[in-house]
């Protein structure tokens, strides 16, 4: 049980502390650096909707004042069954950059696959109504495709309150995951990208199942075809922070079950002697990280179990113990302290993991998708 214990301890801080550290060592080891250079494609904007009429008129005069050339960009919104006046917002838009594709309620993915096949541009760029770019985006996402080995560029997103021009300082698990997808991006290729924003060369595009989560999906099958996932850290977008835990647990359930579902019927990407170092990243960086829920409650169990044979196991027990009554009161707004806030946030994700396994292991799939603005 000693020899357990271990294990379980060791594999619950290894996702978030260890994996992050090797990354970093591999980095100073094999450092992969790809050549970016002014390159300008045709590039069409694909922004997803459903229901989007308090934001879809915003989004879409941010996209035609970005500052790429009008000839080589093409704007799309793809309506999954939009039932408000979001429809009715884009179409007074004369701009013939702008195109709106209304499709019945199928889900994100669906309407996805259907939207590229009348895309033109060379690249597609994907964002969500509520994700606003800086001017510059587009050229800075554009720049490292001139390198003919990226396949997939993916930025990540950046909080700004209404009304305020002060950016808000990303929380510790969106720096963690910006710090090790930058990292993985140097060494061969990241895992995954942020569905606000990326971009895929369309050649490399391929049909999506409607259950696949899309931006989990598409940088696989990028890999697949022997091409790198990077992350530029100065391609990014501004979105409000989303207010209340609840929302915030139900996106994490519905990640987790979905990107489950994905590596499910992908497992070969776990072969290292086919994809290298792409195959450690990928189990690391997801498949372990999914099972801290696990690995945590198995520290704590055998902890517990072992408190009568010495001291470091009772010491161990009390702070998980401590741990969680702080997870729990950052979650109950008791206390807004950052280590508070860390053990708040680590709580909730492990709670929305362990749902989301269930889900996945019961079989439910969440396909539609539901905006909360």
């Amino acid at each position: 049980m000693e020899y357990a214990f271990c294990i379980l301890l060791l594999m619950t801080i290894y996702p978030y502390a260890l994996y992050p550290l090797m990354v970093y060592g591999w980095t100073r080891v094999v450092n992969r650096k790809w050549r970016t250079s002014a390159y300008q494609p045709m590039i069409t904007l694909i922004i997803s909707v459903y229901n989007e009429e308090k934001v879809i008129k915003a989004k879409i005069e941010n996209a035609l004042a970005l500052d790429y050339p009008k000839d080589l960009l093409e704007i799309l919104v793809v309506s999954d069954g939009s039932t408000d006046g979001t429809h009715d917002i884009v179409a007074s838009f004369s701009d013939p950059r702008v195109r709106l594709l209304a499709f019945e309620r199928a889900g994100k993915t669906a309407c996805l696959n259907r939207a590229v096949l009348q895309a033109k541009g060379d690249i597609i760029v994907f964002t969500d109504a509520n994700s606003m770019f800086p001017a510059q985006a587009l050229g800075m996402i554009a720049r490292n495709f001139a390198d003919q080995e990226i396949g997939l560029v993916t930025g990540w997103t950046k909080y700004r309150r209404p009304g305020s021009d002060l950016e808000e300082t990303p929380g510790l698990y969106a720096r963690l995951e910006k710090i090790i997808k930058q990292g993985e991006s140097l060494v061969s290729s990241c895992v995954g990208a942020d569905g606000a924003i990326f971009a895929v060369r369309r050649e490399l595009y391929r049909h999506l199942e409607d259950y696949d989560i899309n931006d989990f999906v598409i940088p696989l099958n990028a890999v697949d075809q022997n091409r790198r996932v990077i992350l530029d850290p100065e391609v990014y977008c501004l979105e409000e922070p989303s207010e209340g835990m609840g929302r915030e647990y139900a996106r994490q359930v519905r990640i987790t079950n979905r990107t489950l579902g994905a590596i499910r019927r992908n497992t070969r990407f776990l072969n290292p002697f086919k994809y290298g170092s792409f195959a450690f990243f990928l189990l690391s960086h997801k498949v372990l990280r999914f099972m801290v829920p696990f690995f945590a409650f198995g520290s704590l169990l055998t902890s517990l179990l072992l408190m009568s044979a010495g001291l470091c196991y009772v010491l161990v027990f009390a702070m998980l113990c401590l741990f969680i009554l702080a997870g729990i009161a950052g979650l109950l707004g008791l206390n807004h302290s950052r280590l508070v806030k860390l053990c708040a946030t680590f709580l909730l994700t492990s709670l929305a993991q362990a749902k989301g396994w269930f889900r996945f292991i019961s079989g439910r799939t969440d396909t539609l998708w539901t905006p909360r603005r």
